[in-house]
């Protein structure tokens, strides 16, 4: 019996059963990848930034050539950050794509997360530093003093912890540059940021006598997140192949060196 004949008797269960008749894998229905997607951040220097019109930044240029290699047109919009998380988590939210994100077991209810991370977070204590010399300063030599953080991000736990101990208070504000800008004016004692975006906003602003405290208080990967949905693993397993890929063929680092004048760090 030739082949097509036997495709007509079985009808439209055919493709899957002659592909077991044959010894054949069944075709993969593996979810098309969308045209357009649209992307939420908050502003957030060096990673995500309003130029006028234009939003640029080091993860929106990463995630730029990224989409281009998938062949999908993406735009990028900001919203405040307890917004974004606000509008993540609801069921039928404004919001289907964010980034840079921390994985956490409640988010992960709700979001897809792939396994290749957008950039490698430290964050660090900055303080006044009178002299040249290496301040000795630690977490535990904050007690009683204040510690500025940007309102909405996740504490380290042994700043959550000592705060809820009353060892030392927190100063929230929406944005690094307040903060840094606080602890020039001594209006705060030190100041909890990203180590990368502490030091190029102390350049930024030209704020001299400001250091990072060694060592850092925590280390996490952030990444790009999408809503969850039947889509949204083959969005997120995309992007994942994309990212190695620009890891290892240099274009993160070039992405990161036109930002910091470094190479971009490896997670």
């Amino acid at each position: 019996m030739d082949i097509l004949r036997l495709q007509g008797m079985l009808g439209a269960c055919a493709p899957v059963l002659l592909c077991m008749l044959l010894g054949l894998t069944a075709p993969s229905r593996a979810q098309a990848l969308p045209a357009r997607l649209v992307c939420h951040d908050d502003l957030f220097v060096p990673y995500f930034m309003q130029n006028g019109a234009r939003i640029e930044g080091l993860n929106v240029d990463v995630l730029r050539e990224a989409a281009s290699r998938l062949g999908i047109a993406i735009e990028f919009r900001s919203m405040p950050w307890r917004r974004l998380e606000t509008e993540l988590a609801k069921p039928q939210g404004a919001v289907d794509c964010a980034f840079a994100m921390s994985r956490t077991p409640e988010r992960e209810r709700y979001l897809e997360y792939g396994k290749v991370p957008l950039q490698p977070t430290e964050y660090v204590l900055f303080v006044r530093q009178a002299g040249a010399a290496q301040s000795t300063l630690r977490l535990e030599d904050m007690t009683g003093k204040v510690i500025g953080v940007r309102a909405g991000f996740r504490l380290p736990e042994a700043v959550a912890l000592g705060a809820a101990e009353g060892r030392w208070s927190l100063a929230e504000v929406p944005t690094d540059s307040a903060n840094f800008q606080k602890l020039a004016l001594h209006r705060v004692d030190a100041v909890l940021a990203n180590s990368i975006v502490g030091l190029y906003t102390i350049g930024q602003l030209k704020l001299g006598g400001i250091v990072p405290l060694a060592p850092a208080l925590t280390r996490f990967d952030t990444f790009i997140v999408f809503r969850k949905s039947a889509a949204s693993p083959e969005l997120a397993s995309a992007f994942d192949r994309v990212l190695k890929q620009m890891r290892q063929d240099g274009s993160i680092a070039r992405i990161t060196s036109a930002y910091l004048g470094t190479p971009g760090q490896e997670p």
